[in-house]
């Protein structure tokens, strides 16, 4: 059997900038892929001002409305990796991430980058888990 006769992939979100070449959010069979994500409201398009736990937490709420979408949440989180631009805010950023979850966090990596894409975002977080 072929990976395609199995499984056929959906987009979930699509990017804010149509022009971008990447999904937001995708499904495949069980799972959902969530991009590296940001703490830009998507309202407002500015980043969360003050520290990395405020930036932590637009971002959960992004990769929350990404999972909503697609049927799922956070207590179907399997895996997360962490970009973060000065691992000195691991302690801050670690706290704010915790929070969005009751109990049996993902397996998580997280690793300091110089610089991500976003030049005003101090952390990024992508995401795996599954569709109920």
């Amino acid at each position: 059997m072929k990976y395609g006769d199995q499984y056929k992939q959906e987009i979930i979100s699509k990017p804010a900038k149509p022009n971008l070449p990447y999904s937001p959010a995708v499904g495949c069979g069980p799972f959902l892929f969530i991009s590296g994500s940001v703490g830009r409201d998507p309202n407002s398009g500015e980043i969360a001002k003050g520290d990395v736990g405020s930036q932590t937490r637009q971002t959960m709420r992004n990769i929350a409305g990404h999972l909503k979408k697609a049927g799922s949440s956070f207590n179907h989180a399997l895996k997360a990796t962490i970009f973060i631009t000065d691992m000195g805010l691991f302690a801050e950023m670690n706290e704010a991430y915790a929070s969005f979850f009751d109990s049996d966090p993902p397996a998580r990596s997280c690793v300091e980058v110089s610089r991500l894409p976003d030049p005003d975002a101090i952390v990024e977080i992508e995401l795996i888990a599954l569709r109920p």
